[in-house]
């Protein structure tokens, strides 16, 4: 029920979610889609705000990451995010809509009505992949922040991880202004302690499925 359109949040007028879902939900859709679309259409090149060739991945790994980073990562959201990679790959494979809906309340145990809309969600307009980039994108936030490597490149707009030496150069050049804003959440007391736990090497599995640290 809810969607970014450029700069703006969408919320449909029946949209309903549990309260401890919402403030995971904001950072992933304002704290991240939102603020890369503000900071991107400030640039001199407007394609930062449009968004770069290939910019999906890193953009919703980044919504997903902020979503872990306040707590809001849940093993019911990794499961349901994992569920969509899995009918994605099966409907790229040839398989049809009630045979993906098959897989999902057989082998995975989801109930009908959560299997139905998760396959519904993939095969609209005739199919869409997109969602299986969200763990993919989830996960190379996490290598990047195991290697050191700094996030401040990623909120200058809409980029894919390759992109980042090229915003260094433009930036060094001063062909890019800095970000206008750059997320609340990263300065959150358990959002710190837990990239902390990545850079220490904390394994994937183990982040995602341990509550945060007090």
């Amino acid at each position: 029920g809810l969607m970014v359109s450029g700069q703006r949040l969408l919320v449909g007028s029946e949209t309903r979610m549990p309260r401890g879902r919402l403030d995971a939900l904001l950072q992933h859709e304002v704290g991240v889609h939102v603020l890369t679309a503000v900071n991107g259409n400030r640039q001199p090149l407007g394609i930062f705000g449009a968004g770069l060739a290939g910019y999906e991945g890193l953009q919703e790994g980044l919504g997903v990451f902020a979503e872990f980073l306040v707590g809001g990562l849940t093993d019911a959201r990794l499961r349901l995010l994992a569920a969509r990679v899995l009918v994605v790959d099966a409907m790229l494979a040839g398989e049809g809509f009630v045979d993906c809906h098959r897989m999902l309340t057989d082998a995975h145990q989801f109930g009908a009505r959560s299997a139905f809309n998760i396959v519904a969600r993939i095969f609209r307009s005739g199919g869409l992949s997109k969602d299986a980039i969200y763990l993919a994108g989830l996960c190379q936030v996490f290598a990047r922040v195991a290697r050191g490597e700094a996030l401040d490149p990623l909120w200058f707009g809409k980029i894919a991880e390759h992109h980042v030496p090229v915003v260094e150069e433009l930036l060094a050049r001063g062909l890019l202004r800095a970000p206008l804003a750059t997320p609340e959440f990263l300065n959150r007391p358990v959002a710190l302690r837990q990239l902390e736990r990545i850079r220490a090497g904390t394994d994937f599995i183990d982040l995602v499925l341990e509550p945060p640290p007090c």
